[in-house]
């Protein structure tokens, strides 16, 4: 009997010291540094599209863009892929522990430099833009705001465009890559000052071209040349022998400004008319 108890003592004691281990802990992990291939910082290039690598760190990789039309970015392993859809973007990379490290990335290449193209249209008409060239081609159109013109792309990346009223109309044009150009379609309206006096119905966003088909010539925009419903007055001078005649500019403002203001005109000779225009 005595040497059963003598075993179970033993026995007790040794599962004890079992418990005892058992509660030692692990050692931590030792969080790596994130590390890539190119020093944080500003980087340059002649290219169109740039890789890197991640060298080190603490895997669950993601990569970011601070603006999504600067560029697209993607991670193969560790492996980044960037995209440049403009000529300067900020690529980011995280780690599952939240380790991040930047590089902005400029690129000099030819096609992703800042493009913007414009025509002015006569209202009822329509053009085909051939001189479009710019990224890498196969171009779609995306519309930013405007209904006075529709612009469509035909063969050869050309685009024709459609004048439907007057007023202005924005787009950007978009190359297969997503690099993007502005696109600016003025749809004008021409009126003759043959009298003292021109009354004109406008709308705002809108260019108005007055051709001063009297006086003397030499004319003037008296006094007063900022109101809250235009944008822009200029007065085009004939200056050569090839225009006949004066020309007032008007562009109305973009914002919702109505109203009704009289421009008076004079010419060298003293002669006087006046131009009224009535947004609304």
């Amino acid at each position: 009997m005595k040497k059963v108890l003598i075993l179970l003592f033993i026995s007790s004691v040794l599962a004890g010291c079992s418990t005892k281990d058992d509660l030692i802990a692990e050692p931590e992990a030792i969080k790596k540094e994130l590390s890539l291939s190119v020093k944080p910082g500003q980087i340059y290039t002649n290219n169109i599209d740039f890789e890197f690598e991640i060298l080190d760190g603490n895997g669950g990789y993601t990569v970011s863009v601070s603006n999504d039309e600067d560029a697209r970015a993607t991670i193969e392993g560790n492996k980044v892929k960037v995209n440049l859809l403009r000529s300067t973007a900020s690529v980011t990379v995280t780690d599952k522990d939240d380790q991040s490290a930047s590089v902005v990335i400029n690129s000099s290449a030819k096609s992703l430099i800042p493009s913007g193209y414009g025509i002015f249209i006569d209202n009822g008409t329509s053009y085909t833009m051939k001189d479009i060239s710019f990224g890498e081609g196969g171009y779609t159109i995306e519309k930013i705001k405007g209904t006075s013109a529709e612009v469509v792309v035909v063969e050869n990346d050309e685009l024709k465009v459609i004048a439907l009223k007057p007023g202005n109309s924005y787009y950007n044009i978009v190359d297969k890559r997503g690099t993007k150009a502005k696109f600016e379609v003025y749809v004008t309206t021409t009126y003759d000052l043959s009298s003292k006096n021109l009354e004109i119905a406008a709308i705002n966003d809108q260019i108005i071209s007055v051709i001063i088909k009297q006086g003397v010539g030499d004319w003037k925009i008296v006094g007063e040349q900022s109101y809250p419903i235009f944008k822009k007055l200029t007065m085009i001078s004939k200056g050569d022998k090839d225009k006949k005649y004066d020309i007032l500019n008007i562009a109305t403002s973009e914002n919702e400004a109505k109203g009704s203001i009289t421009i008076p005109l004079q010419d060298k000779a003293g002669n006087t008319a006046y131009v009224t225009v009535n947004v609304r």
